[in-house]
């Protein structure tokens, strides 16, 4: 989903995760699923500040599902 507003003030995935305090990973699976808004420039994917505020505003990321935390063998998912 792309951002409309080219003016709006857009954040990387990297930096928004630290702002909501969550993985990079899981706002990627966000962005998959389209339930936030964000685009890719340059290989790199970034949100609008709106979505991160509509995040906030509905508690935050839902978190990883208990069953990726029992059986994930990933190390760099954040799930663990």
């Amino acid at each position: 989903m792309e951002i409309s507003n080219t003016n709006e003030e857009r954040l990387s995935v990297s930096d928004a995760a630290s702002e909501l305090g969550t993985t990079r990973l899981r706002l990627l699976m966000l962005l998959r699923e389209g339930a936030v808004e964000g685009e890719q420039i340059d290989g790199e994917w970034y949100l609008s500040r709106a979505s991160l505020d509509a995040i906030r505003a509905m508690g935050g990321p839902a978190p990883v599902s208990p069953s990726c935390k029992t059986s994930c063998t990933a190390t760099t998912c954040g799930c663990k």
